[in-house]
């Protein structure tokens, strides 16, 4: 079986420095987790967008922890593999500009879990650094009372293609599903569902033979980065315009609950099989038989 890593082919990944922020008096929060992924997106929008406050939320999930699972020895191996590898290709990618923002110097931060994300304290703690528009990327579901306070001004960046794939994980198990096509990100507005707000942009990234599942990710997240900066620019400028999420037949919702070891050694099979080689050889075939929003 393969193993879990793109050896040294991306080993380093020279991302370019961004663009200058652009005049803007719209004041911006940013929700996000702590991983190192999390971190070079906050400082990306930061250098191009004006934001003024960070909530980090610690989700408390670790799908690479299979201590309290009873599965055998080698498949245990794999998982540590797989997700040590995306700490590596995370690291290639971002770890250049994924420090945590601090508190203070024209930037408030706040920490929360969970149970505190979507607090009477979290609101306050918005209002009170005027915040006029908020993005998420990587915390928990949106709820009452923030969900309600900023009215068409909640932007959410989606790792996967709604409608057709919804929920977490959502960039592994089309994977595992044997459709690389409908790995990529989805920008879109917050409603009170599950990734279902009206769609603002959608990004792809472009996958090679060579590619492994973390670089795809990566490059994912690059191809969402740059989509959802152009939206926060747009609902600056007034010029947003999303499109209601359509209904697709065979449309899939992934939650934690779901989630199993045997799926990450069932990806590598396919990748022994030529996962990524093959997908390649037919991208074009494949790649335009979806609706996507641009």
């Amino acid at each position: 079986m393969a193993l879990p890593t793109a050896g040294n082919r991306f080993a380093r990944h020279n991302n370019p420095l961004p663009t200058p922020k652009e005049s803007s008096s719209m004041h911006i929060a940013f929700l996000t987790s702590n991983d190192i992924r999390h971190g070079y997106v906050v400082d990306a929008i930061r250098a191009r967008c004006d934001v003024v406050a960070v909530v980090y939320q610690d989700t408390g999930y670790v799908p690479a922890n299979t201590a309290k699972l009873e599965i055998d020895d080698e498949t245990a191996a794999i998982v540590k593999l797989h997700f040590d590898e995306r700490r590596r290709q995370e690291v290639a990618f971002f770890g250049d500009r994924a420090e945590l923002v601090l508190d203070g110097a024209g930037c408030a931060v706040r920490t929360v879990d969970p149970t505190t994300l979507n607090s009477e304290a979290t609101l306050d703690f918005l209002r009170a650094n005027d915040v006029e528009a908020v993005v998420v990327y990587g915390t928990g579901m949106i709820k009452s009372p923030l969900l309600e306070a900023f009215p068409g001004h909640m932007i959410n960046m989606h790792l996967g293609l709604s409608p057709y794939y919804r929920g977490t994980a959502t960039n592994f198990y089309p994977l595992v599903n044997d459709e690389p096509e409908y790995v990529g990100a989805t920008i879109h507005l917050i409603d009170a569902g599950i990734d279902s707000g009206a769609i603002i942009h959608h990004a792809r990234p472009e996958i090679t033979a060579d590619d492994m599942p973390h670089t795809v990710g990566c490059k994912a997240i690059l191809a969402g980065l740059e989509k959802l900066i152009q939206a926060v620019h747009e609902l600056e400028a007034g010029t947003l315009k999303s499109v209601p999420q359509w209904e697709v037949p065979d449309s899939k919702l992934y939650l934690r609950k779901h989630y199993h070891p045997s799926q990450v050694v069932q990806l590598y099979r396919l990748i022994d099989d030529g996962l990524f080689p093959k997908y390649a050889a037919r991208r074009h075939e494949v790649e335009n038989s979806m609706r996507l929003v641009p």
